[in-house]
Formats: C-alpha cells, sequence, structure tokens
C-alpha cells in the first residue's frame, strides 16, 4: 500500500504541545480558583514535604557517611595486613637467607676452617654468642664433633640477622637429626647447667617434629617461651646437607610484644585497635597482650558477641562486621601465615559524626522551609491575578482544539475497534499526513501482514498435523514389531519372560526379542542402536530382521553376529552401529551360550542370592567394520536363577543435576524387589528411574528383558 504524501505534513507533535499548553492553562486556573481558600493546606504541604525531604537528605547522608567510615576501617585493616604480611617476609628471608648459609656449610665443609661451638657458660649471660645443646644424655660431643666444628662458621650470618632485632627476634636456633642444637642469643645463664653437657629434647618439640613432617616452612601457634620471655610465635624451615638430604630444622622465635609495637598500634586513636586473630580465633596480638601473657584468648571471650562473626573474622576475605550492639570489626588476611588483622571500631564512633551531620541538616531545613512559605505567598497573590485575565480566553481556545485534535484519533478509534474484533478486512481511513495518519497507515499494513500470516500458519498447522499422525503410526509399528504379549509361551512351564521397551523419541533405536529357535532352545536378543529417531528406528528393523532369521538357520551367536555385522555393514553410509547382547538357552539344562558386541554387562540372580553384574570382556559393536569376529563365552542358569538385560538407558539415565542413575541403583532396586513376580519387578525398576530422573528430559531409550528359569522339574506360579 503507498502511502498517501500529496497533504501538507503538519507534525502531531505541535497540535499535541498547543492543546498542552491550553490544557495548562485550564489547569492552572483551577488550582488558582482554590488556591485562595487553600492556602493553609499549600502551606502545610510544603512543609510536610521539606521535612520528608530532610529526612530522606538525613538518611541518605548518614548512609553515606557510615558507608565510608566502614570503608575506612576495611581499608586500614587491609593496609595493616599487607603491612603484616611484609614483616612476617622479612622474618621469612632471615630464614632462608640463613638455611641457604647452613646449606653452603655442609657444600664446602672440607675447605671450612675448624671453629667449634662451645657449651652455654653464665658468664656470656646477656651477651649475643652461639652455643651448643645436646638432645639427651645418648649423645656426646665426639658424636658430633664434626659438626659443631663446622657449625662455628654460621656465626657471623646470625650475628648479622640479629644485629637490628635483637628486639624483636628473641633466638636463633637449628637443630640436626644428630641431636646437636645451635643457639644464637644472649640466654646462656637460662641454658648453663655447669660444667657438663646441656640437654633439650628438642626433637620432641613441635616446631621440630611438625616442620620435619611437612617438609616446608611453618609459623606456629603462639605459646608461652621456657625462658619467661611471654608469648613467642615460632618460623622454622627444613635444612638439606650437600646431596639435598634433610638433616635438621632451623627456627626463629619472634616476641608478640614486638608484633603489637609494629603492626597492632593505631596511633593516637584510642577508641579504635587492632588485633591479630589466628585460624581458631585465637587473639594473638592486641593491645593489652604484654610480652608476659602466660596464654591466649578467643576473641569471643574479649566481646561475646562476635561468636555470631568469627566466621566472617577468620576469613580469607578483606570485610567489616557489625555486632548487635553496633560495633565494627573490619578484617582482613595475612595470607603467609594464615591469620587475620582485624580492627574494632567502636559503634559510636560512627554515630556520632551521623548525629552531628543530621543536626547541621535539620536547621538547614528549617531556615529552607521559611524562606519557601514566604515564596508561596507571594506567588499564589500573582497567580491569582493573572488567571482573572486568561480564564475566559483559555477556556474557549481549550474546547475548539480538543475537537479539531480528537477527531481523526476517534475515527481510528472506530476502524481498530473492528480490526480487534477480527474484521481484518477493515482498512483504517488516513485522514492527514501527520503521525495519526502514519498510525492508521501502518495499521493497515499491520492487518495485511496478519491475513498472510494466518494464512502460513494454517498451511504449516497442517503440514505437522501430518507429520504427527505419521510418527504415531511409525512409533505403533515399532511397538508391534517387538514381541508385547506376556507370557508369550504359556504353555512352556520351565521359564517366564517379561520385556519393555521406552523410546526417548517418538520412535526410538533400542529393541528386544526372544523367540524359540526350536522346541528346546530359547534365543534372547537386547541390543541399541547408535542415533535416535527415524534413523535408528530403520537401521533397528534392519537388524532386528537379520539376527532373527539369521538365528533360526542355526549355528552359534558368535557366528550369528558375525553373519549380521557383515550384512549391516553393506551400504552403511551413515555410519551407523548396534551394540548387542544375544544369548541362547537349551530349556531343558539351562545351558546357554552368549555373545556380547559392545553392549551393558548382563545381570544374574541365582536362587537365594543376589542379582549381580556378569563382567567380562566385550566384542566390537555390530556394524562397526566388516570381517570381525565375535567372542562367546558358555554360562549355565540352574532353577530359581534369574536373567536380566537392559540397554544403557538404565544406567545412564540422568537427573536435573546431571548425575547419572547408574548400575548401582538398578541392582538395589531389583534385589529390593526379587520376590516379586517378573512383570513387576521390571516396572519397578521404571519407577525408580522415573523417581530418580524427576523432571528432567529422557535423552536415551530405556528397554530391559527379565528371564526368570524354574527348569524341567518345576513349575512356576500362575
Amino acid at each position: 500500500m503507498a502511502k498517501n504524501t500529496s497533504m501538507k505534513r503538519v507534525p502531531i507533535s505541535n497540535r499535541i504541545f498547543t492543546m498542552t499548553i491550553t490544557l495548562v492553562v485550564v489547569a492552572v486556573l483551577i488550582a488558582g480558583v482554590v488556591a485562595f481558600g487553600g492556602y493553609y493546606f499549600v502551606n502545610r504541604s510544603v512543609k510536610d514535604s521539606n521535612e520528608k525531604l530532610s529526612e530522606k537528605i538525613m538518611n541518605y547522608s548518614s548512609l553515606s557517611l557510615t558507608e565510608q567510615l566502614e570503608l575506612n576501617k576495611k581499608n586500614i585493616a587491609s593496609d595493616k595486613a599487607e603491612f603484616a604480611e611484609a614483616k612476617f617476609e622479612t622474618y621469612t628471608d632471615y630464614l632462608v637467607n640463613a638455611s641457604t648459609a647452613i646449606h653452603d656449610l655442609y657444600v664446602h665443609r672440607d675447605s671450612l676452617p675448624k671453629k667449634e661451638v662451645l657449651k652455654p657458660n653464665k658468664k656470656n649471660d646477656g651477651k649475643l654468642v652461639l652455643q651448643r645443646t645436646l638432645n639427651d644424655e645418648s649423645v656426646t660431643r665426639e658424636d658430633v664433633l664434626d659438626d659443631l666444628e663446622m657449625f662455628g662458621n654460621i656465626e657471623i650470618v646470625l650475628k648479622g640477622i640479629m644485629a637490628g632485632e635483637k628486639d624483636r627476634i628473641a633466638t636463633i636456633y637449628f637443630g640436626t637429626e644428630d641431636g646437636l642444637l645451635i643457639s644464637y642469643d644472649k640466654y646462656s645463664g637460662d641454658a648453663s647447667s655447669g660444667k657438663g653437657e646441656t640437654y633439650y629434647k628438642f626433637k620432641e618439640r613441635d616446631w621440630y617434629k611438625d616442620t620435619k613432617k611437612e617438609q616446608k616452612m611453618l609459623f606456629s601457634e603462639p605459646y608461652d617461651d621456657s625462658y619467661n620471655r611471654g608469648l613467642t610465635v615460632t618460623a622454622s624451615v627444613p635444612l638439606y646437607d650437600e646431596k639435598d638430604k634433610f638433616v635438621g630444622v632451623l627456627g626463629i622465635d619472634v616476641l608478640v610484644a614486638d608484633i603489637n609495637s609494629s603492626i597492632i598500634y593505631m596511633g593516637e586513636d584510642d577508641s579504635s585497635y587492632a588485633m591479630l586473630v589466628n585460624e581458631k580465633g585465637q587473639v594473638i596480638a592486641a593491645p593489652g597482650i604484654s610480652s608476659s601473657e602466660e596464654e591466649i584468648v578467643d576473641i569471643t571471650e574479649r566481646d561475646k558477641e562476635t561468636d555470631k562473626i568469627i566466621d566472617e573474622l577468620v576469613s580469607d576475605t578483606v570485610g567489616i562486621s557489625k555486632t548487635k550492639s553496633g560495633n565494627y570489626y573490619s578484617h582482613a588476611p595475612i595470607k603467609n601465615v594464615g591469620w587475620n588483622l582485624v580492627v574494632y571500631t567502636p559503634g559510636t564512633t560512627v554515630t556520632d559524626k551521623v548525629e552531628l551531620v543530621e543536626g547541621i541538616i535539620t536547621d538547614s531545613s528549617n531556615a529552607t522551609s521559611e524562606s519557601l512559605n514566604n515564596l508561596i505567598r507571594r506567588v499564589v497573590i500573582l497567580f491569582i491575578v493573572f488567571l482573572v485575565l486568561i480564564i475566559v480566553i483559555s477556556f474557549f481556545v481549550s474546547r475548539a482544539f480538543s475537537k479539531k485534535l480528537t477527531k481523526p484519533i476517534k475515527s481510528l478509534h472506530e476502524d481498530v475497534k473492528k480490526i480487534s474484533e477480527g474484521d481484518f478486512n477493515v482498512k483504517a481511513k488516513v485522514l492527514g499526513n501527520d503521525e495519526i495518519g502514519d498510525l492508521a497507515w501502518n495499521f493497515n499494513y499491520m492487518t495485511r501482514a496478519i491475513n498472510e500470516y494466518m494464512e502460513n500458519l494454517k498451511k504449516v498447522t497442517a503440514e505437522k498435523e501430518r507429520i504427527g499422525a505419521e510418527l504415531n503410526v511409525a512409533t505403533q509399528i515399532q511397538a508391534d514389531m517387538l514381541p508385547s504379549i506376556f507370557p508369550p509361551f504359556p504353555e512352556i512351564k520351565e521359564f517366564d519372560i517379561y520385556a519393555t521397551m521406552n523410546p526417548a523419541k517418538e520412535v526410538g533405536g533400542d529393541f528386544y526379542d526372544f523367540f524359540l529357535v526350536d522346541d528346546n532352545h530359547i534365543a534372547l536378543v537386547m541390543a541399541d542402536v547408535s542415533g535416535k529417531g527415524v534413523p535408528a528406528a530403520l537401521f533397528m528393523v534392519i537388524a532386528k530382521t537379520h539376527i532373527k532369521n539369521r538365528t533360526m538357520m542355526g549355528g552359534t551367536p558368535s557366528e550369528i553376529l558375525a553373519y549380521v555385522n557383515d550384512q549391516l555393514c553393506e551400504g552403511n553410509e551413515a555410519e551407523l552401529f548396534v551394540t548387542v547382547w544375544l544369548g541362547i538357552i537349551e530349556i531343558s539344562t539351562g545351558k546357554g551360550i552368549a555373545a556380547n558386541a559392545g553392549h551393558e554387562h548382563p545381570v544374574i540372580r541365582r536362587a537365594g542370592g543376589d542379582y549381580e553384574l556378569v563382567v567380562y570382556r566385550h566384542s566390537p559393536a555390530v556394524a562397526t567394520m566388516e570381517g570381525i569376529r565375535f567372542r562367546e563365552h558358555e554360562f549355565e542358569i540352574h532353577p530359581g536363577d534369574s536373567l536380566y538385560v537392559y540397554t544403557d538407558g538404565v544406567p545412564e539415565a540422568t537427573n536435573a543435576e546431571n548425575v547419572l542413575y547408574g548400575t548401582d541403583r538398578m541392582l538395589d532396586v531389583l534385589n529390593n524387589s526379587k520376590d516379586v513376580d517378573l512383570e513387576e519387578r521390571l516396572k519397578l525398576v521404571k519407577k525408580d528411574i522415573d523417581k530418580f530422573v524427576g523432571d528432567a528430559p529422557q535423552f536415551d531409550d530405556i528397554t530391559m528383558l527379565g528371564f526368570d528359569y524354574y527348569g524341567p522339574n518345576a513349575k512356576k506360579e500362575d
């Protein structure tokens, strides 16, 4: 349909603008008439609005200020945690340097001067000296003399470490597997035992045992130092000789007092304080914890309310938590030791500043409200005078414009109403070359498109119904091809058999079959064609026909599958294949021969026992390549035994969480239902699969066949 362009285009926006101005004048007129008598209410409304606005501003300001303060405290915790990491990294560097130096002693021991490390001497008390201690009396000086003369050369390295850290590091020491402990500190008086050797069972201490076990650098939990130096943290690292063989452990004792002074200090702010907390929630360092503390306490003992947020305080993320009483705990991890830096801030630190801001806003709001009231009084007086002049003109002008503007809209409304009632042959009248005219033209275009769409929809719907009918016929044909009358051989009392097949689509690729080869032999078939839908179903028909025809000609399962394989390989351009389990059982004896071409393992239950998978090596699937020889094996079932075969749709049934059903669940259901009849047994398996899968779609065919053997001298129950 061609668009009419002969008329002069007048944008509807101009009309709407003119009409809006007119309506505004009328609205202002009404407001002016009411304004004189309603000044009190206007004044009250302005006051209420101002109060609400002030409240919103205060709430927003309070929230912003609170968020800013929380962010500041969180940043403080993060910065201090980074500083703590750097601080502990310093001790780590000391350990690495010292352990490297000791390793070098082992490498160059033959070229080093002999400098024996002496035993502790009280004369050296208060001086930094190198001294020895033996693990116990089983270790003698002569046993470790070579090491004593070598380790004397390490003093210059340890002296360099302690030069700037003597007030922070209590002791540097290392113990060897041979029972020798070398220490560098100023506590000779505590270690000396007189004229004899000094003994200390360092190999039983946690710092030695744990580092030896883990074979990596460790930081210990704080503990009370045996030399009464207060709470101490030990950093330790394993030592290795020139052949990289473990020979001992090197340790550094760091006083908690140093951690308090360098990490916990918060400056002049006496309302907040920092703490070091380990992964157990124990306070390692905090204001008030001195070097003379005998034990560490949980953070929950310092503040009972932290028991609700303890998991957050010891997490590996930076954050801030608030207790029920309004106090804040900002926290950040110290990753290289596994501790957390926690900053406590009283809630009053935030609320005091918020209250100050709220007071300023309230004063400002009151002043603004008074100024606004005065302005409203003047505006109302001027507004009433102005309205008296324009009220009559505005009324008649707005009326005329309203009629002119709504005329084309009403016409379009009537036409669209007929279209909405289903009359798509109606054409809207195009009364102008403006936006309303464009809208009418577009409605006409839309009705034409709807007519075309409905015609196409009728054709598509008819085609879908035809395809659906054909698929229903195909599904019925496939179902009719499978044995579906049970019991299939009511005159035979030696066994009972039942099978089911539930395709994933309208038609599927799974199939089962069973038939009498002769009066004393029955063949059981369970197969799964690759792929799904119509192609798999067609291939299934061919495979099923070949298997049955060849079986009836006689031969073993291996010979039958070899023949079927060669037949299916011919012209198999789609490269489909089929997994097959084929078994032939002698009815009078229960002896059978089976071949498995890439199929699921069968399940057998012996009389009085449980169902179990029969696992053996498979042959390749049928139709993968010509000339394949298939393995077969003999088996025997006895009266009271049961056989169960299935396709992969059973164990591979998947629920919404993408979890497979599996053979374990299948066996559980079979064993829990072994006392019910065969048909009910298979139905219980399918019911359990459906319950497991839930609302998840079925992606594969589910096929099962059960066989109960009673023997020639037994009669199955009716």
